[in-house]
């Protein structure tokens, strides 16, 4: 079992929501990592998608996964530069891109996605979780 989970802004929202659509394999996979984490550019994609009217979302975000202890990481220099690593996915979401470039800079990490581009990589350290 990987120390740290990471998770994309989809499991992130359905996870802070106790949502069914998660499934109990990626929960208690989730569950059992030493870390849980996701990138603030998650919170980012949330804010986009409420003001075009996509999802009405709580007042303070941030506090509502602090609160599922989901640790907020920022996008840095070494997230960007791992976007090299993906070229299939030039044209894919770029929040999805980025975030999976982000779990991918940091090593012992297993990332949780409910993006079925990404889940069917092929890559060993990437769970589907719908």
């Amino acid at each position: 079992m990987s120390r740290r989970a990471f998770i994309d802004t989809q499991v992130a929202f359905w996870l802070a929501r106790g949502d069914s659509r998660l499934s109990a394999l990626a929960l208690k996979r989730i569950n059992s990592s030493g870390e849980t984490a996701m990138s603030a550019l998650s919170i980012a994609e949330l804010e986009i998608k409420a003001g075009i009217g996509k999802l009405a979302l709580p007042r303070d975000l941030a506090t509502l996964f602090k609160e599922q202890g989901i640790e907020l990481e920022a996008f840095d220099e070494l997230a960007a530069s791992s976007l090299a690593r993906f070229p299939s996915l030039v044209r894919h979401d770029p929040f999805d891109r980025m975030i999976l470039a982000q779990a991918s800079s940091r090593p012992d990490t297993t990332f949780f996605t409910a993006d079925r581009v990404l889940a069917e990589l092929g890559l060993d350290w990437v769970v589907d979780c719908s």
